[in-house]
C-alpha cells in the first residue's frame, strides 16, 4: 500500500489480486495521503482494514447479494411479509445509495418518507405509496438493520448506522377481555357451525392458525387435550401453507375442559386422522378473510363491536391469572418464547407478583434478545386475524 500524485490530489495504492488499485483518491496533500495510509495500515494490522471501494457497493446491489441466503432461515410466511418490506420499501427508497452513504440523517429521512407515504398526484385522494403504520415502519427498521449488519460482518461498512435511529413510538392496542358470561353471550351470537372453533380458540388461547391447521391425529377428544405441532397460513397469493409454531415452545400439549370436547365430538365423525378439525360447511378449510366477515356480524350482534379473534387469546390468558394460575404455566400454555413475553404483556393483570415470578422474568431475560422479546411482544399485543400485511395491500 503506497500514496502517489494523481494530477493535482494524491491517492492511495495498493496490489489486490495481483492488480494495482486505487483505494482512495482525492486527498488534497501529501501530508494528508500519508496520514489516511498510517491509518488504513494501522487497520490492517488490527484485522480491522475495510477497503474503502466496497462502501461503494449500492443497497440494491447489496441486496442482491444478502437477501438469497437470508431468505433461506426464514418460514414461508416471515420470507413472504420481509420479501415484500425490501421489494416496496428499502430499494425503492434507498437501493441507489452506495452503503457508506447511509447515515442517520438518511435513515430518519426514509423513516419519514415511510410514515408520511407518497400521494398519488394524478389521482387525487389516492396513494402511490400508503403511510405505514408505526409497528410495520419499525419492523423496516429491523429489517434495514440485519441487512446493514451483514454489511459490517461482510466488512463492506466499518458500522451500522440504524443503531440511534429515532423510531416512532409504539401505541399498544387495547385488550380486550370478556368475562365468562360475555363469552357465553358471544357464543350464542355465533351460528351452530362456527361454535366449537370459537370455544376452543376462548377456552385454550390457540392462535388462529394453530387452530385452522389443526388435525385429528394431533386431537384426543376423550383425553381432553390436543398437541399443536404446526400452524395453517395464508400467502397473498392465495395459498395455503402449514409450517411449525411461531416459537420453539409453541409446540406445545393444550388441555381443554369435557364442555370443549363435547364440542368437538362430532368433527370427529367419520374423518380421516390427516383430516383438518375445522373447515367450513362446504369441508374446505378456514380462510380468515372469510372467516372474518361473520365475526364482524356475530361480535356486533352479541354486542362486542371490534373484539378481534385474538382478543380470545387474551380473553384465557386473563381468566387463567383471575384463577390464580402461575405464570409460567400460563406462559406454557399459551405457547410464547419465555416467562419473560408473558410477563411483557399481561403482568399487569396480576394481583400481586410474588418473588419467584419475578426470579423467573429476570433468568428469562437474562437468555432473551431485547429486541427479539419486543417484537414477540409487539405480535401478541397487536395480533390480528392475518399478518402484518394491511399497510402493504395495494401500495406500489
Amino acid at each position: 500500500m503506497w500514496i502517489e500524485k494523481n494530477g493535482p490530489s494524491w491517492r492511495i495504492r495498493d496490489i489486490i489480486d495481483g492488480k494495482k488499485v486505487t483505494l482512495e483518491t482525492g486527498w488534497p496533500n501529501k501530508t494528508a495521503a500519508k496520514k489516511r495510509l498510517t491509518t488504513l495500515k494501522a487497520d490492517q494490522l488490527r484485522g480491522d482494514f475495510i477497503d474503502p471501494r466496497a462502501g461503494k457497493l449500492t443497497v440494491a446491489d447489496w441486496v442482491g447479494q444478502w437477501w438469497p441466503g437470508h431468505e433461506t432461515g426464514l418460514k414461508p410466511t416471515s420470507r413472504q411479509s420481509e420479501g415484500s418490506r425490501v421489494r416496496m420499501h428499502i430499494v425503492p427508497l434507498l437501493g441507489h445509495l452506495a452503503l457508506d452513504e447511509v447515515d442517520n440523517l438518511a435513515i430518519q429521512a426514509w423513516i419519514s418518507k415511510l410514515m408520511a407515504g407518497l400521494p398519488d398526484l394524478e389521482r387525487p385522494g389516492k396513494w402511490a405509496r400508503r403511510p405505514l403504520s408505526a409497528k410495520t415502519t419499525r419492523s423496516c427498521h429491523g429489517l434495514l438493520h440485519s441487512l446493514m449488519k451483514a454489511a459490517v460482518q461482510a466488512r463492506k461498512i466499518r458500522t451500522n448506522p440504524c443503531g440511534d435511529t429515532k423510531l416512532p413510538e409504539l401505541v399498544p392496542r387495547e385488550m380486550r377481555f370478556l368475562t365468562e358470561p360475555e363469552a357465553g353471550r358471544l357464543h350464542a351470537a355465533v351460528p351452530e357451525h362456527w361454535r366449537p372453533l370459537v370455544l376452543l380458540l376462548v377456552s385454550t388461547g390457540l392462535r388462529w392458525g394453530e387452530a385452522v391447521g389443526l388435525q385429528l391425529k394431533n386431537l384426543d377428544v376423550l383425553g381432553g387435550r390436543l398437541t399443536v405441532v404446526r400452524a395453517m397460513h395464508e400467502m397473498s397469493d392465495g395459498s395455503l401453507i402449514f409450517g411449525t409454531p411461531k416459537t420453539a415452545r409453541g409446540r406445545r400439549t393444550v388441555t381443554f375442559t369435557p364442555k370443549v370436547a363435547q364440542a368437538l365430538a362430532p368433527l370427529v365423525v367419520d374423518k380421516e386422522r390427516e383430516a383438518l378439525v375445522f373447515t367450513t360447511p362446504t369441508g374446505k378449510p378456514v380462510r380468515s378473510r372469510n372467516f372474518r366477515r361473520g365475526w364482524l356480524e356475530w361480535t356486533s350482534t352479541a354486542g362486542f363491536g371490534g373484539l378481534r379473534i385474538h382478543d380470545l387469546r387474551h380473553t384465557q390468558a386473563a381468566w387463567l391469572i383471575s384463577a390464580n394460575v402461575p405464570l409460567s404455566a400460563i406462559s406454557q400454555r399459551l405457547g410464547h418464547s419465555s416467562i419473560a413475553v408473558t410477563d411483557g404483556i399481561y403482568g399487569h393483570l396480576l394481583p400481586q407478583v410474588d418473588a419467584g415470578i419475578l426470579r423467573a422474568v429476570a433468568e428469562a431475560l437474562e437468555h432473551i434478545d431485547p429486541e427479539v422479546l419486543a417484537a414477540e411482544v409487539d405480535d401478541e399485543t397487536a395480533g390480528e386475524l392475518l399478518p402484518d400485511m394491511a399497510d402493504e395491500i395495494g401500495e406500489g
